[in-house]
């Protein structure tokens, strides 16, 4: 189905990316920027990433957490907006374009791709949170570019 296909393609883009993981905390949404994601399994499509205690990786230790991995394209200047070592919350959303997924997180529409995700499973580890997570739906916003990366 068509559906699971553009889910496929979005997942093909996540290796070595450069993405935006967005989450909702009450009526705050945080952006977080990593590298630290990759796929874990095909069927169903999973991802692990590692989000940082500095970056606010106790906001993915629930359960059943949704978020968006927002993969970003090379020459886009939508990394600037984000810390690499911090979460942010909505101030730098207000510069990007942006639209809420399904399950209530933002989509950054400046994006390559997005995969909307459910947290499966949490390990704390010393400083860091590791993240096991079934992506639900994915996307390609666009069909052509380059996946930025971190150089």
């Amino acid at each position: 189905n068509l559906s699971s296909a553009r889910t496929e393609q979005a997942v093909n883009r996540i290796i070595g990316s450069l993405c935006v993981v967005t989450v909702r905390e009450g009526e705050t949404n945080w952006g977080i920027l990593t590298s630290n994601i990759s796929q874990a399994s095909f069927t169903p499509p999973c991802i692990m990433l590692s989000i940082s205690q500095e970056q606010k990786g106790e906001l993915f230790k629930e359960i059943g957490k949704s978020f968006v991995v927002n993969i970003l394209k090379e020459g886009r200047n939508v990394r600037c907006y984000f810390d690499p070592r911090f979460a942010v919350s909505c101030e730098s959303f207000a510069e990007l374009e942006t639209q809420t997924a399904n399950n209530h997180c933002l989509i950054l529409t400046e994006a390559l791709a997005h995969l909307e995700c459910t947290v499966e499973q949490t390990i704390a580890l010393e400083g860091k949170w590791l993240i096991y997570a079934t992506v639900n739906q994915g996307d390609l916003l666009e069909t052509t570019g380059v996946t930025a990366i971190v150089h």
